[in-house]
């Protein structure tokens, strides 16, 4: 792979996440080369964002409407904060979306690798260090392929789920001609302004637009913005992996003695652009991922009532909540674990600078040795703006205070 221009890889890379790319369009968002044509999409853009806040005022009336029973407004809630999260990722897009143009581009091209001076100078070893580099970020690409997929796939099937049991059951009962039927749509939703009107046209079509584009803005929002976490933290990861083996290397008989001063230099540089690319991680996720996690901590506590209390009229509810679960689990999970893998990464880099044979090099060679030993021996995790971590702990503690949300509806229930 590394053998291969940068052309070829970005599109080797390209088509195997090309649906967060496809996704991203879908809700009016370029991570690509800016255009005349795709900057055209900022119009759908603030339409979605618009139609979005819609549909939470609607979820809203219907909240107000059934405020007395709590059975009916749980998934009401927890739609809806689903809804208030894509929609606060999709402003955040807007104004940042270029930055994660960058990084995708770095990402995608392996740019970092093709800056590493080690392949600008011909010392012996580099063409089984592009071997080994080679294994390490196809077993990465693979991984992130996976999850990306895996990922978009959950979102997706929650998002058909509520859309077509909607349209099935209003279609159904429109050709049964059924009395006194109100129809439903794909979100808990109440449009007062319309409620009058029934299924007649453009009052109907109009409510179920709205609804299903706020659905969708949570879904592919969902699929984009966390996708695009999970591709760089990934190449973050096998960025760092791939530091490491370099400095595993620094000792090896296949480097002449004098010039392993000038190979651990070249190293050095290359963990600082890494360390480089992590912080912009860090960064660019820091704030935002706040929203996500509260959210995500209130609406489990409402979606474990909803399918304790809701799937025993509805063997449906049982299906869906089974979805929105692990739709809304995995979005949650991937944050603490590509934030765990990271911890894991950056501890083994002092290890592996002290484990190399510098015990026999010179003084130059051991002086540089231990100043990287002191400099990256600290411990380093994603942070959760300034109140938690990504981590496993912060994991299992969410689903901990999400029991207990759920334990206090249910009281309110018995009650």
């Amino acid at each position: 792979m590394i053998l291969e221009k940068q052309e070829e890889i970005f599109e080797r890379n390209y088509n195997r996440i090309k649906v967060l790319f496809r996704a991203a369009y879908s809700i009016g968002v370029n991570l690509m080369a800016a255009s005349k044509i795709k900057d055209a999409l900022k119009i759908v853009h603030v339409g979605l964002i618009m139609l979005a806040f819609l549909s939470v005022y609607t979820q809203y009336c219907y909240l107000m409407r059934n405020i007395n029973s709590i059975p009916l407004i749980a998934e009401s809630i927890y739609t809806a904060l689903q809804v208030l999260s894509g929609t606060s990722k999709l402003i955040y897009f807007f104004f940042t979306h270029r930055t994660f143009y960058r990084l995708l581009d770095q990402t995608l091209t392996h740019d970092i690798i093709y800056q590493m001076e080690i392949f600008q100078h011909d010392f012996p070893i580099n063409q089984m260090l592009k071997r080994e580099i080679d294994v390490i970020m196809n077993r990465v690409w693979r991984t992130t392929r996976f999850l990306v997929l895996l990922f978009f796939y959950a979102c997706f099937t929650v998002f058909a789920n509520y859309l077509v049991a909607a349209i099935c059951i209003n279609l159904y009962h429109q050709l049964k001609e059924t009395p006194d039927y109100h129809f439903i749509l794909p979100l808990p939703a109440l449009y007062t302004f319309w409620e009058s009107k029934g299924m007649t046209f453009p009052y109907y079509h109009m409510q179920m637009f709205i609804t299903t584009a706020a659905m969708h803005v949570s879904a592919m929002t969902g699929a984009s913005f966390d996708g695009t976490f999970v591709v760089l933290c990934q190449h973050a990861a096998g960025l760092m992996e791939v530091h490491n083996l370099l400095v595993q290397h620094a000792t090896s008989p296949d480097i002449p003695p004098e010039r392993r001063v000038e190979y651990l230099r070249y190293v050095i540089k290359t963990y600082q652009r890494v360390n480089n690319f992590t912080l912009e991680i860090q960064t660019i996720y820091r704030h935002i991922s706040l929203a996500q996690f509260l959210l995500s901590l209130i609406s489990f506590g409402f979606m474990l009532f909803e399918a304790n209390y809701g799937i025993r009229p509805n063997v449906n509810n049982l299906i869906r909540m089974i979805m929105y679960i692990m739709a809304t689990g995995t979005q949650i999970t991937i944050y603490c674990y590509h934030g765990q893998i990271l911890t894991n990464v950056n501890e083994e880099i002092p290890v592996v600078y002290y484990n190399c044979n510098w015990y026999d090099e010179n003084k130059t060679f051991k002086h540089l040795i231990r100043m990287m030993i002191m400099r990256t021996n600290k411990d380093f995790y994603l942070e959760v703006s300034w109140f938690t971590l990504m981590n496993f702990a912060t994991l299992i503690s969410l689903f901990r205070a999400s029991g207990s949300y759920y334990l206090i509806l249910k009281n309110f229930q018995e009650d």
